[in-house]
């Protein structure tokens, strides 16, 4: 690649690896600043490139909802089945997550908000905040890994206070998944005192005891199933739900 319109990084430090990822000679150049319009700036790229039209694939049939012991696809397939036409979704499922575009693109319509950079934790205000400036007349949905959610808990108090319409499926594995990956990326092998200190239990986090504490509904849930029926629930309600799913 020759010429980029924004510089990659990578988010850690890989042995052997440069962390700037184009070449030395590459061109970077600036599409569009925060304060221009993005679609304006890919539609005057795409005219100076002369891009063929290409039409919007048709989005299929939408998945149903999944079944059995909780899976990053049956999840997937229950949330498409699901969401109430209009959600928006706050998506920080890091490692549980990779696959949940495939199976959501037939959903009802709907906003996603992703995780864009190599922070953590910005999941669950994501989902407040949006929840805030629609005025709570949309379904918000949070994707949330459990390590993340430690970062930024209190948000669920603000949801209680504000009676904010937050739907959170809290993914809970009780470790830090990602940052395990990351050793094996690394090539690190990691003992016990490391790998301690990515685990989180002993004692385990109790999601549906610190979501009542800060005001908000809960329950959890071992089945997709289970969460399915928590998850109607939860839309029917005007205030913020939290359901732990166990994974």
């Amino acid at each position: 690649m020759q010429r980029l319109i924004e510089p990659t990084v990578g988010f850690f430090a890989y042995p052997g690896k440069p962390s700037t990822q184009y070449a030395s000679g590459a061109q970077l150049h600036t599409l569009s600043r925060v304060d221009q319009d993005p679609e304006a700036a890919l539609r005057a790229l795409a005219e100076a490139l002369d891009a063929p039209v290409v039409a919007m694939p048709g989005a299929g049939p939408c998945a149903e909802a999944g079944s059995g012991a909780p899976t990053p696809e049956g999840l997937a397939q229950t949330l498409a089945a699901l969401m109430p036409e209009n959600a928006i979704v706050s998506d920080e499922s890091i490692s549980y997550g990779r696959g949940f575009y495939k199976f959501t693109h037939a959903a009802a319509p709907h906003d996603w908000l992703p995780l864009t950079g190599g922070a953590i934790g910005d999941g669950l205000p994501v989902a407040t905040g949006a929840a805030v400036a629609c005025g709570g007349s949309r379904r918000v949905i949070s994707l949330q890994a459990d390590g993340s959610a430690m970062y930024s808990l209190q948000s669920l108090w603000t949801q209680a206070r504000e009676k904010l319409p937050c739907t959170t499926i809290l993914l809970s594995n009780r470790k830090y998944n990602i940052l395990i990956g990351e050793y094996e990326n690394v090539g690190a092998i990691p003992g016990p005192t490391a790998m301690g200190m990515l685990d989180l239990s002993n004692p385990d986090l109790d999601w549906v005891k610190l979501a009542n504490g800060m005001g908000v509904e809960a329950a959890r849930a071992t089945t997709l199933e289970a969460c399915a029926d928590l998850m109607r629930q939860s839309f029917r309600q005007n205030g913020p739900f939290l359901i732990e799913l166990l994974i």
